[in-house]
């Protein structure tokens, strides 16, 4: 019996695909092996089955595509044929229209058919132009949509594949549709349908290419050892007790491996380049301000990094106005006010109301002071965060409230205005309990702060110390609200916590005030010190809120509906305090004025002594007497207020001595003789020399009675005449505060001798 023919060798390796051989490999390790071929046969087969699933399908696509650009190009083509024989009819028609015997009237109907021929010429232009444009168009989208889905094929047949490559392929593409389509949008704005169609293909494979490069983005990073374990021996040294030293993985790259990084975060950059411009187009014409901008897709830790390594490849993907350093500060603090939005502020809210109860497990101080050691905290983060992005030079790159919020954990705020209600309300009543026993001391009134100089004088504001302390308590609250990432939460939480901290400093000013008055009508003299602490005082926070609002910090909140009519932020409380100062300075020129009244009641009342000639000084001792008290009260004043609201007084004084004095003798009735006048004019040089004290030209401030002196002093034949109501005469006499009828008064109680 013969032996059985041998079986056909196996072909050699080299002769195999490579691919194969690393698939049989791959299953067929030993001999044991050997038994799951039945199984490996099953697998092929189905992988064969699908792929000639995947190829009939592919065939279908390619004959839809075929048969639309048949359909276009048979469009076409007629379009084209009717153009040609309208131009061989228009040929045709002026041929035959050449020479002598040509009709007036065909001529005129030929240059009549001239316009719509030329309207058909161009409808046919746009047509072949519509139909060239949806061809290209609809060939690229089947370029991206082919790639798109041969990319996920073969993801979920193999592993390790250049997925990279196959992504730069699809953005070129990508590209090439998205530099079409904006064309259209600019000179075809009309093919709104096209574009509509085009962008809804797109966005399909966008929604699948977009999270395929993040998660291949990912698995690169995680087989990189990115990010590194927060626990174990490559993390720190629990034996040492001290940190390891950090290797940052993307610094340790080389060669291929560093390309492929590099060709995948292209690949996210470039889509997301792509993705800003598609929205840019889309939403043209309309006012989005900063809503194109959206953080960066991929961001990690290690911050050296980003400058070094992935900033130069976001430039070079033409990705404008991102910072990667920026990037991955604001992942970092979105996170963490992520949590202390869910996690921490809910317990602080919840401790804060337990804490009024009887059985509360802390007091309310106790819940106010964890509720302000966490946001010293968060400040301080801030400021850490503040710090890393200027730690390089480098500035924000869109300086607004959106873009401060992103970097800030105080924008827990910007989504809670009641917890900044109630942060507002917590720093409110610290920095008040902490004043009232400083503004409930005497001598925090009666000791005056150094260092309030005027602007434009040698003299200060001789506020009292409380004034500084309350001003600077108000100056390390309002330090509070400046790192708010918000103009508008800002100006808020200024105005429910510092704005009534003035008013309650203003109403205790009041208080001061009202108690003085009330116990010796202000004709003591501690009672005016009293009252003039407090106009002191008020001087100063009015100068001080004045000065604040000047600061840019305070001009950008001048725009904003929370302080009503706009303007300052404080121009209410400026207000207040101004009307406070007017209120209290015109009180007490209203009580030296009816003191030196009742001091002067005698002299004024005596009538007499104008008619007669004195022998002696023509002074009046009388009003000599009124005078001493007046200027006392006056040296006082000066010694305790403050040198504005000073001036004002004496001016104010002044004005009423004139009023007084030329009402009661001047037009009062009484004659004055020529020895009536000498004694006027030396009570008159009196009480100017009182007044020298304090200006240069006492008598300009007594205008009355400096002009009813020099018309008393006018002689017989300057009055005679009757003349003297004429406007042109007061002025060549140098009356000009008088009126026509004043004048005629005091000429009239004038005894002129010829």
């Amino acid at each position: 019996m013969e032996a059985a023919a041998p079986p056909p060798p196996l072909p050699l390796l080299p002769d195999s695909n490579p691919g194969v051989r690393c698939f049989l490999d791959g299953r067929f390790r030993s001999a044991a092996d050997l038994a799951t071929a039945a199984d490996v046969e099953a697998e092929i087969r189905g992988r064969c089955a699908e792929l000639e699933a995947l190829v009939s399908d592919l065939s279908v696509c390619i004959y839809e595509a075929a048969a639309a650009y048949s359909s276009c190009r048979e469009a076409a083509g007629l379009a084209l044929r009717g153009v040609r024989d309208g131009l061989g009819a228009l040929k045709a028609s002026i041929s035959t229209g050449v020479g002598e015997e040509v009709e007036v009237g065909t001529e005129k109907m030929q240059f009549e058919q001239l316009p719509a021929l030329a309207s058909e010429v161009a409808r046919v232009e746009m047509v072949r132009e519509y139909a060239e444009t949806a061809l290209k168009l609809d060939s690229l989208v089947g370029d991206v949509e082919d790639a798109v889905s041969f990319s996920v094929t073969r993801k979920l047949k193999s592993v390790g594949d250049n997925s990279e490559k196959t992504h730069h392929v699809v953005i070129g593409y990508l590209r090439n549709i998205e530099d079409i389509l904006a064309s259209v949008t600019m000179t075809r704005p009309q093919w709104a349908c096209l574009l509509s169609a085009v962008d809804h293909r797109v966005d399909r494979s966008l929604a699948i290419l977009r999270p395929q490069a993040i998660v291949d983005h990912r698995a690169l990073l995680s087989s990189l050892g990115w990010p590194p374990s927060l626990a174990g021996s490559k993390f720190s040294s629990i034996d040492s007790g001290k940190q390891a030293e950090i290797v940052n993985p993307l610094f340790s790259m080389t060669g291929d491996l560093k390309s492929k990084y590099s060709e995948s975060f292209l690949s996210l950059c470039h889509l997301q380049e792509l993705q800003k411009r598609r929205k840019a187009r889309q939403l043209k014409g309309h006012n989005v301000g900063n809503q194109l901008r959206q953080p960066l897709w991929i961001l990690r830790d290690f911050v050296d990094s980003m400058d070094e390594i992935l900033q130069p490849l976001v430039d070079k993907a033409k990705l404008i106005g991102y910072s990667c350093r920026e990037e991955w500060i604001s992942g970092m603090v979105i996170a963490l006010s992520s949590y202390l939005a869910k996690e921490i502020f809910p317990k602080q809210i919840e401790l804060l109301q337990e804490s009024s109860s009887s059985d509360a497990g802390c007091t309310p101080y106790q819940a106010r002071v964890s509720w302000l050691s966490l946001v010293d905290l968060m400040i301080s983060f801030d400021k850490r965060t503040q710090d890393l992005i200027s730690g390089t030079g480098l500035l924000l790159t869109v300086k607004d409230d959106d873009n401060w919020q992103r970097i800030s954990v105080l924008s827990v705020f910007c989504d809670r205005p009641d917890w900044l209600e109630v942060w507002a309300e917590i720093e409110k009543q610290e920095t008040l309990d902490k004043l009232k026993s400083a503004m409930e001391s005497e001598k925090n009134w009666s000791t005056r702060n150094e260092g309030t100089m005027l602007e434009y004088g040698s003299d200060d504001y001789k506020s009292p110390v409380i004034s500084a302390a309350v001003q600077q308590s108000l100056s390390l609250l309002i330090d509070r609200a400046r790192p708010i990432p918000s103009i508008a939460l800002r100006a808020e939480f200024i105005r429910m916590s510092a704005s009534p901290i003035i008013s309650e400093f203003l109403g205790y000013l009041l208080r001061r005030c009202q108690e003085a008055e009330g116990l010796t009508a202000l004709a003591d003299d501690n009672a005016l010190l009293k009252v003039s602490q407090s106009i002191n005082a008020a001087r100063y926070f009015e100068s001080t809120l004045t000065e604040w609002c000047e600061d840019v910090f305070y001009l950008e909140m001048e725009n904003l509906s929370v302080n009503g009519e706009g303007g300052c932020i404080f121009q209410l409380e400026i207000n207040h305090l101004k009307e406070f100062r007017v209120e209290w300075v015109s009180k007490i020129t209203t009580v030296i004025l009816r003191a030196f009244d009742s001091r002067s009641r005698d002299y004024l009342k005596n009538k007499r002594q104008w008619q007669e000639k004195s022998e002696g000084p023509a002074v009046s001792r009388a009003f000599i007497e009124s005078l001493d008290y007046m200027q006392g009260q006056l040296s006082k004043l000066e010694g305790g207020l403050n040198a504005l609201d000073f001036v004002t007084v004496w001016r104010s004084v002044a004005s009423g001595v004139d009023q007084l004095l030329f009402s009661s003798i001047l037009t009062g009735g009484t004659k004055i003789s020529n020895g009536g006048v000498e004694r006027l004019q030396g009570d008159l040089s009196v009480l100017f020399a009182v007044f020298s004290a304090w200006c240069l030209r006492p008598e300009g401030f007594f205008p009355r009675l400096s002009e009813g002196l020099r018309l008393l002093k006018l002689d017989d034949q300057q009055v005679r005449d009757g003349v003297f109501t004429d406007k042109n005469w007061l002025r060549e006499h140098g009356i000009r505060h008088l009126t026509a009828a004043d004048t005629e008064k005091v000429i009239k109680n004038g005894v002129y001798e010829a």
